[in-house]
């Protein structure tokens, strides 16, 4: 299994023109397009709204969640949902799309660059129970119609795009991200809650994850927080993707798992390239982070990983956001992640 770029793209950006944000993702992204998100242009151009927006019983205005059930509406949209999520089409995948600023452009740059892949980012089923646990008061992830819901709900929007990206190019390979920011959360929520186990999260995750796959979907969890990172592993997914910079070590406790998870062609992606500030990435040079990225591989490779796995395996990417920053450094950050692929590649 392979993609075709060594350097992931990250969300959110910090454009107010369109045009700017179009003509960064086709310099550096052409075989990989993202739907970057624009939020200095739209406020509600977020993974969030993305993610619920036409979601049943959810409504999302001004960053807030309210999650509305009971309802006879609510029982039709989920009727609807089940139906789509057994047979996906456009017909009835369409009532669960999503708007976004560069949605279109996104399309039109598959169908004009004929882009080997497509990557998809939108939470994932643990992110999106704890945000609903929020808005509801209490966990509800433990409620199986819930979960039901969670896992329905994504992937039936994410076959939406799949299906779309089809219609402007069939022979690209569309990646899926699914963000998982409040995994990191598991064990405290578990401590908390004996019904949420590990074991539920998992079997969560790979409901998604294998019906992704199903429909040609390469699929990874990304959480740049402290995980246990078995458990996004032993949902099969094919990626993950973390925060090498500010967590290096996080992977070195599972040397056996994460040398399985390799072995079976799954990639890692190191988000080296801190997003912190304006300041922060004014000092960074290409030499500090590939150096950096470096002392961080042979700390996984001495816990028992090999070498060659590493670097084969090995994607780069941002840890963060970028709308935050300022365009220029916004842009030097990409640029650096970028350069950071190219000597990882002349390595290999």
């Amino acid at each position: 299994m392979k993609i075709a770029t060594k350097c992931i793209p990250v969300g959110m950006l910090p454009y107010t023109s369109l045009k700017h944000a179009v003509a960064m993702v086709a310099k550096l992204y052409q075989t990989f397009p993202f739907i970057a998100l624009l939020p200095n242009i739209s406020s509600t151009d977020n993974i969030q709204n993305l993610t619920f927006e036409n979601m049943p019983g959810i409504v999302f205005q001004n960053n807030k969640i309210e999650f509305h059930t009971g309802t006879s509406k609510y029982e039709k949209l989920m009727s609807d949902l089940n139906k789509a999520y057994n047979s996906p089409s456009l017909e009835t995948l369409e009532a669960f799309s999503f708007n976004s600023v560069f949605l279109e452009k996104y399309f039109q740059m598959i169908k004009k660059f004929k882009s080997p892949n497509a990557c998809i980012n939108i939470l994932g089923p643990f992110t999106v129970s704890q945000l609903l646990t929020a808005a509801a008061k209490e966990q509800i992830l433990a409620d199986k119609s819930y979960r039901k819901l969670f896992i329905q709900s994504i992937c039936v929007k994410t076959l939406w795009v799949i299906e779309k990206i089809k219609q402007y190019c069939p022979d690209t390979v569309p990646v899926v991200i699914l963000e998982e920011p409040m995994l990191y959360q598991l064990g405290v929520i578990k401590r908390e809650n004996s019904d949420i186990t590990s074991e539920l999260v998992t079997v969560m995750l790979s409901q998604v994850v294998e019906k992704l796959k199903k429909y040609g979907a390469i699929v990874g969890i990304q959480c740049m927080e402290k995980c246990d990172w078995s458990i996004p592993i032993k949902s099969g997914v094919d990626l993950i993707s973390y925060d090498a910079y500010n967590n290096p070590n996080n992977l070195g406790i599972i040397p056996d798992i994460l040398t399985e998870f390799l072995r079976r062609g799954g990639m890692i992606n190191w988000g080296i390239v801190p997003t912190l500030s304006d300041n922060m990435i004014k000092e960074l040079g290409t030499d500090y982070l590939h150096k950096r990225l470096l002392t961080t591989f042979d700390g996984i490779i001495l816990s028992g990983v090999p070498a060659d796995l590493i670097y084969k395996s090995a994607l780069v990417s941002l840890n963060g956001d970028t709308n935050h920053l300022s365009v220029m450094f916004a842009e030097k950050a990409s640029m650096l992640a970028t350069q950071l692929c190219s000597r990882l590649t002349a390595r290999i």
